[in-house]
């Protein structure tokens, strides 16, 4: 556990200042920008989202699978094969982008203008996803140190990068994706030069055939799992505006304090979970685990939903004030896929992973049901509700299907104790702002009550876990 724990604030140190750098962005981008000029960014990189994961078809999570079976030369190989096969895919990939950035352009906005701006983001994939795929090995080798230094030199060239092109040249939308190519492509040369060592110019048939099994009965789930997250703003183009858009691109990015900390468990988890999962204990382990990361998770939630006009206020121009009204919900939609990967356990310890692409494309189908009976007469609301919605079926459903496949006895009504003040601030924050004296009271109440909680949890885990230290690393 305490390994565990060392990766999380490692990983979670990195992401942190990942996400700061974003954040100290924001005040440049709303005062450069206008909210149609941000939703077109976001439009954008939502088309890059959604095409990466044909450049990788999940095979990291065979990579992170298989990790810890293979020792010496054997290691490599299947590390190269990996690493070809996503680097092969991604500029097939951007390739294609390219070709059909006219098209695209002309969907989404209606005008070839933003053509040349989908081929050049295009060109960010093959680096990449190079680059995730690096940072995954360097976490599996426990090469904290190193990821971090990487990280943090990948951060600030995309910030000066961004300053030159956006502030000093004043290149506008193309300068972002300028800045962020250039930097991708040196972060990954620089990431090379670190796990070369690991790669050579050999490639398994039988690895990738193994990897490829693993995978690819996730991928439905992984494009159940992008076209949720992303399906709203194709609702959106129909129903609302490129500047609603933009207000609600920079209330996602605001929510994303809660997807930092999302970003840091998912890095520490897996290689914890997998090699956890073979200790007679795990059963015990695994529910104080879901405790010990619901409290805080809740917590912020909760801050972020009581102060997000505050937030709003302190980070961007007046122009895009109503954003507050949707950090609280967004804030919370992004903390169950902290929870979903908790109990989502069975899946992947059996090895029957097509049923984490049934979870996910029934959570879809709750997406684009509620997304096309909300938006019509709810706006920006009704995505939010939408999102809501469905991760929390999402979540509902990852538990019954993993307890089925793997039984873990997570404590459910504790879980919901915990989760009930985080999801009530979350959607009153839409509609009601009490003075700054109440949510202090309410912010105090919270702190004492989700502070017992993870106390008693963190006390579970030093005094009566079950388990010896030696067992839990």
């Amino acid at each position: 556990m305490r390994e565990f724990i060392k990766s999380f604030f490692s990983f979670g140190f990195a992401t942190t200042v990942e996400k700061l750098i974003a954040f100290l962005l924001l005040p440049l981008y709303t005062r450069v920008f206008s909210k149609v000029e941000f939703g077109v960014i976001d439009l954008i990189q939502v088309t890059l989202g959604i095409s990466s994961i044909f450049a990788v078809l999940q095979l990291e999570t065979a990579f992170q699978r298989y990790y810890y079976e293979y020792e010496g030369r054997l290691k490599r190989v299947y590390i190269s094969s990996i690493f070809f096969i996503i680097v092969a895919l991604s500029i097939a990939v951007a390739i294609t982008l390219s070709f059909l950035s006219q098209p695209i352009s002309q969907i989404f906005f209606e005008t070839d203008e933003y053509s040349y701006i989908i081929k050049i983001a295009s060109l960010q994939l093959p680096f990449t996803n190079f680059s995730m795929l690096g940072f995954v090995l360097l976490r599996y080798e426990k090469e904290n140190v190193r990821f971090v230094l990487l990280l943090l030199g990948k951060v600030i060239l995309t910030l000066l990068f961004i300053l030159l092109f956006v502030v000093w040249q004043n290149m506008g939308i193309v300068g972002v994706f300028y800045a962020q190519l250039i930097a991708a492509s040196i972060s990954a040369f620089l990431l090379y030069l670190s796990i070369r060592h690991f790669i050579e110019l050999s490639i398994s048939s039988t690895y990738l055939k193994k990897s490829f099994k693993y995978a690819l009965p996730q991928f439905p789930a992984r494009i159940g799992s992008v076209l949720m997250s992303y399906a709203n703003r194709f609702f959106m183009i129909g129903y609302l505006t490129i500047a609603a858009i933009g207000v609600y691109s920079l209330s996602l990015k605001l929510a994303s304090s809660v997807q930092l900390v999302y970003s840091a468990f998912i890095m520490a988890w897996a290689p914890f979970m997998f090699q956890q999962i073979k200790s007679p204990g795990h059963r015990e382990l695994f529910p104080k685990v879901l405790t010990l990361v619901a409290a805080p998770v809740f917590l912020l939630v909760s801050f972020v939903s009581l102060f997000s006009k505050e937030i709003v206020l302190f980070i961007a121009s007046e122009e895009f004030f109503e954003s507050y009204k949707y950090i609280g919900g967004l804030s919370l939609y992004f903390s169950l896929f902290i929870f979903k990967e908790v109990v989502d356990i069975g899946p992947k310890y059996t090895e029957k992973t097509k049923y984490l692409s049934y979870t996910f494309f029934c959570s879809l189908a709750v997406n684009l049901v509620t997304l096309y009976l909300f938006i019509p007469g709810y706006g920006l609301n009704g995505v939010v509700y939408s999102m809501l919605i469905s991760n929390t079926f999402l979540l509902i459903m990852s538990w019954s299907v993993s307890n089925h496949l793997h039984f873990i006895p997570f404590r459910i009504i504790k879980f919901l104790i915990l989760a009930i003040p985080a999801y009530l601030l979350a959607v009153s924050s839409m509609f009601v702002s009490p003075s700054i004296r109440i949510r202090l009271v309410v912010l105090v109440i919270l702190i004492c009550c989700y502070g017992f909680s993870s106390f008693s949890a963190y006390r579970m885990f030093s005094h009566n876990g079950g388990m010896s230290n030696s067992q839990l690393r």
